[in-house]
């Protein structure tokens, strides 16, 4: 997704029924543990300065999905957008027994 007016930032989101936050490959990254309504979730960023930032929740313990954001001006604004992106989701998203 770009939003309108423009190239930047760019936004993905990522539905993965095969892998929970906690089998994520997460080297050369910063992890914070957060909450997203009542969903456990990840903020992700990289150990080098960037733009770019990742919030993963928590579905099921084979699940999750990712919010990105890339080339947001600054990862301030890089996390807001996917944090608020991902506060609006959530209770749309599907949720599991486990």
């Amino acid at each position: 997704y770009r939003f309108p007016g423009g190239e930047r930032p760019v936004m993905t989101i990522q539905l993965d029924w095969n892998y929970s936050v906690d089998q994520l490959n997460l080297t050369n990254y910063t992890i914070e543990e957060i909450n997203v309504g009542p969903l456990r979730a990840l903020r992700i960023i990289g150990k080098t300065a960037s733009e770019h930032c990742q919030i993963s929740l928590h579905l099921s313990e084979h699940a999750h999905v990712s919010v990105f954001v890339h080339y947001a001006g600054t990862l301030e604004q890089a996390c807001a957008i996917a944090e608020g992106t991902a506060e609006a989701l959530e209770p749309s998203l599907p949720r599991s027994s486990d």
